[in-house]
Order: structure tokens, then C-alpha cells, then sequence
């Protein structure tokens, strides 16, 4: 992706670069995203998006949230604790929403990234407020046509991502570099030598982009 600066009060902020690792379907990648990019209020953010597909076998159709590998406590916990965080950010998240399969999203995403920032970002946001505001299924092809024009993306942009095999060797290469650093989870950040993982308060962020920009 592009992320070069797009005018010279970019250029003079500070240069703060960031690999993210993240799948659409994450709640907490969703969270993360929305505080991570308020850096870009006072740097110039460049963010190597890195997508890990979360649960490839989740199949096309989606799965209920109910049967994932949580206990009802558990289950009820994370979503009190997921509808404070969100409402922290002003995200709104649904209480219908289900699993989706995410590797056609990602695909997406990754194709979308050679149009540049601007496009890149209008779907990365498009994809979780789809799958986490209004329940959507971001595994199904017409949903995903539609989030594309919505953005006014290139109406030939999904059939270049599901067909294109350098996009498939870009995610497996994603998967490479995680299990080469042991990165095991999603949303993983990392800002230089420094290592943040799971949800974070903004102020980590600030922390990391702080450290790194003054190098």
C-alpha cells in the first residue's frame, strides 16, 4: 500500500512506523484499528497491515458466536467488556453479529492496498463496521461487491483479489512471519524492537510511537 505522506503537514510530523497483525472478524483488531490510527492526529503513521486469517474453517454461511469454545461466563464477560471498549471508540457493535469467514475480506484488503491510502482505508473501516455495526457477512461475495462499491472502489477489484495467486502467497507470507516471531494471536503490534499484543489503552500506543519516533 501507499502510505506515503499526502501533504507537508505529514512530512512534518514525526515518522512513526507499525506492523499489524489483525483478521476483520477480531473484535479486538476492530477496537485496536480505531485507537491505533488516532496517532495519526500527531504522526505520520505508516501501518503495515498484516492480515492472519483467525478461523479458516469457519465455513462460507458463518457460525453462531455461541459456538465458540467459551463458557457462558466467559461468553458473557467478553461481551461486556467488548461493548465498553467499543463504546470508548464510538463503535457501535451488535449483539447479532456471527462468525464470519474472513479469507475473502483479506484478499480484498491486500488487493486494495495498490490503490493507495485513501481507498485502502474507506474498506478496511467498511469491512469491520459491516461485520461489527450492522452484522453483515464479510465471507459472502455479494456483500463484500457491495462494501467495494459503497466505497467506490473498482468494481473489478473482487475478482482481481480472488484470483489473483501473488494476494494467497502475500497472506501465507504474513502466516510465515508471525510463526517465525512467535506471534501467536491477533491483534499483535509491533513498533520497532517493541511488542504490544491484545487490546491496549491508547496511551501504549503513545508510548510506543513516542519511543520509536525519537530514535
Amino acid at each position: 500500500m501507499d502510505d506515503t505522506p499526502n501533504s507537508g503537514e505529514d512530512a512534518a510530523r514525526p515518522l512513526v512506523q507499525v506492523s499489524v497483525f489483525l483478521d476483520y472478524v477480531c473484535p479486538f483488531c476492530h477496537i485496536g484499528s480505531a485507537r491505533l490510527l488516532r496517532l495519526g492526529e500527531h504522526y505520520d503513521l505508516r501501518v503495515n497491515w498484516m492480515f492472519i486469517e483467525l478461523r479458516p474453517e469457519t465455513p462460507p454461511e458463518g457460525q453462531a458466536l455461541d459456538t465458540l469454545p467459551y463458557s457462558e461466563a466467559e461468553f458473557e464477560l467478553m461481551n461486556r467488556n467488548l461493548g465498553e471498549l467499543a463504546a470508548e471508540e464510538g463503535l457501535a457493535l451488535t449483539a447479532d453479529r456471527r462468525l464470519a469467514n474472513s479469507h475473502r475480506a483479506l484478499l480484498l484488503a491486500e488487493a486494495a492496498k495498490s490503490l493507495g491510502r485513501d481507498p485502502f482505508y474507506r474498506l478496511h473501516r467498511s469491512l469491520f463496521d459491516a461485520n461489527f455495526a450492522t452484522a453483515r457477512n464479510i465471507g459472502d461475495e455479494s456483500v463484500l461487491r457491495d462494501i467495494v462499491a459503497a466505497c467506490g472502489l473498482p468494481e473489478s477489484l473482487p475478482d482481481q483479489a480472488w484470483s489473483d495467486p501473488s494476494l494467497e502467497e502475500r497472506l501465507a507470507r504474513y502466516r510465515q512471519i508471525a510463526a517465525r516471531n512467535s506471534i501467536s494471536s491477533v491483534p499483535t503490534y509491533v513498533f520497532g524492537e517493541r511488542r504490544l499484543s491484545g487490546v491496549q489503552p491508547f496511551e501504549a500506543f503513545e508510548d510506543a510511537a513516542r519511543a520509536i519516533s525519537s530514535i
